[in-house]
């Protein structure tokens, strides 16, 4: 089983975090109120019931509870593409009464895409922390003649869309564009809108030659001989995958993380996003919370209210012109 890990560790080659204590939060009041008040607390999940989100938040939420002491709700919110509970979570009390789940790249492409009409941006929210990570993996199938990442890397860069690459969400862009920078190749992207489902029966019907996937989503195909996976888009190995490189090991500028993690209300005092970050401190460093997590696929990965915030200042910066340029 893997230990805790500070995403101030894991992030530190693609991005320049520093005070991992610093929230950049709104107020400045005596931090020994919160949670002190409160009868109870509300966990906005912006997605259905039985997804990954929704599964990280119900393994946060009695952890959070029992860290704060008091009784945490799990409340999914999922219409309009989850837009209506990120919206709830932007407009609830700043009095830490609500807390949701804001999850890294899907939070701010809900915003950034151009398809959406939402009246909530970053400037909306205020981050909390985050407990888990995982890299996408590069998937094709096992009788393929495409053996390595270097042997993807040289097919796609022999002409312009010489590869299909099954493309699910906006979300999807950025790792795909990291792909093709490092190959200075450009893949032929057929659009899937089912997410991972469709893109892996998309590759088991051949239809595809390559797709981007979460390492849960494939990991039945990978041990039924049916798929191999030629490299993860961490920053980390999988945890599903522990004896395949990642794309940085291989000599390939890329790393791309999707993170489970929380926001509350812009203008949340300091106080309670500090009780909050070191309650989901807490949560990482119980030991049960990563054995629940890693066969889901994920690495139990703490990071900090204020890290959580450049974070996501970061990536949306590196996604605009990315989803900008695909319309």
């Amino acid at each position: 089983m893997k230990l805790r890990r500070s995403m101030c560790v894991l992030l530190a080659a693609p991005l320049i975090l520093t005070g991992c204590a610093n929230t950049n939060s709104g107020g400045d009041t005596d931090t020994a109120s919160f949670p002190e008040g409160l009868d109870s607390i509300q966990m906005i999940v912006p997605f259905s019931a039985g997804g990954s989100t929704d599964t990280i938040a119900r393994l946060v939420a009695p952890r959070l509870e029992e860290s704060l002491g008091v009784p945490v709700q799990v409340i999914n919110r999922e219409e309009s593409g989850g837009q209506t509970g990120l919206k709830q979570i932007a407009d609830s009390p700043k009095d830490g009464s609500v807390i949701g789940s804001a999850n890294l790249p899907s939070i701010f492409t809900t915003y950034l895409d151009p398809n959406t009409d939402v009246d909530y941006d970053r400037d909306s929210f205020q981050t909390a922390g985050a407990v888990t990570t995982f890299g996408s993996v590069v998937v094709v199938r096992e009788d393929s003649g495409l053996k390595t990442l270097d042997d993807l890397a040289a097919a796609a860069s022999a002409e312009p869309k010489a590869l299909d690459l099954a493309g699910g969400a906006v979300d999807d862009l950025i790792p795909i564009t990291q792909l093709e920078d490092a190959f200075d190749a450009e893949f032929n992207l057929i659009p899937f809108e089912g997410g991972s489902a469709d893109k892996v029966t998309a590759l088991l019907g051949d239809k595809v030659d390559v797709i981007v996937a979460a390492p849960s989503a494939v990991v039945a195909n990978v041990e039924s001989g049916e798929f191999r996976v030629l490299a993860t888009m961490g920053s980390e190995r999988s945890v599903s995958f522990p004896d395949v490189s990642t794309a940085q090991e291989l000599g390939y500028d890329i790393t791309y993380d999707t993170v489970n993690g929380f926001a509350l209300p812009a203008g949340t005092p300091d106080n309670i996003v500090e009780a909050y970050s070191d309650a989901l401190s807490d949560v990482v460093d119980d030991p049960a919370f990563a054995e629940a997590v890693e066969p889901l696929g994920f690495n139990a990965s703490y990071v900090s209210a204020g890290d959580y915030g450049d974070l996501w200042d970061e990536r949306e910066t590196e996604a605009g012109p990315i989803i900008e340029a695909a319309e």
